[in-house]
């Protein structure tokens, strides 16, 4: 899938320039438009907890502040981040497919090992739709919040992502966990944080914004 040398995201994922087959509704950007409100609402409740959340990512908090209570609330917030983009990608799946003659499924949004051509977007997108899975069976073990420095007032935690820990389900199209984390290095993945940060403040918003163009890509 090429998008014909398009730079839109959506073009690119579907691998033409066509638009929509049929009319978008008030309803469809509506919703759209919440799913982001929320998703948008998640990052910021999560680089509230941080000091910079895109450099460093280091979670900061009081020193009377209880560990589990800490690992407990970042563990929340991350969930409700990648659960809300998850949610996201799917309130856009059913829109596109409602408004294409072609099926849009999940492999769309989840490229294989192989497929470098696929847009950033998706790409970078993939580890976090793994993390979903993995928080949705409910096991958080391929997170832990470690101590990493103090000041006189403060503790500073880094919250690691573990590998070998990692099981998220195979679906749409990943033939296993492994192809989560197929499209970054093994250092980027190491702090999820500043890799949200970057995801959030990069591609989200630029995939919102394509979205929102390939939408009004033509007048019915």
């Amino acid at each position: 899938m090429s998008g014909s040398g398009s730079t839109n995201t959506i073009d690119q994922l579907l691998g033409h320039t066509d638009g929509p087959s049929s009319e978008i509704t008030d309803r469809d950007l509506v919703r759209a438009r919440s799913s982001a409100y929320i998703v948008h609402g998640n990052f910021r409740d999560l680089a509230e907890m941080c000091d910079d959340i895109g450099s460093t990512g280091l979670v900061k908090t009081s020193k009377e502040a209880d560990k589990t209570d800490v690992e407990n609330e970042v563990y929340r917030r991350v969930h409700n981040y990648v659960s809300s983009l998850y949610l996201y990608n799917e309130h856009i799946r059913e829109i596109l497919n409602r408004r294409l003659n072609q099926y849009i499924g999940k492999r769309y949004f989840l490229p294989g090992k192989d497929n470098k051509a696929a847009p950033e977007y998706l790409k970078r997108g993939s580890f976090l739709w793994g993390l979903r899975n993995d928080f949705q069976h409910g096991d958080y073990w391929c997170l832990s919040v470690e101590k990493a420095n103090q000041d006189q007032a403060h503790v500073f935690y880094h919250l690691r992502f573990k590998k070998q820990d990692f099981n998220a389900t195979p679906k749409g199209g990943i033939e296993d966990a492994s192809g989560y984390v197929a499209h970054a290095s093994d250092g980027e993945y190491e702090y999820p944080l500043p890799y949200i940060a970057h995801f959030h403040r990069n591609l989200f918003n630029d995939f919102e914004s394509d979205f929102e163009s390939w939408c009004d890509r033509h007048a019915f």
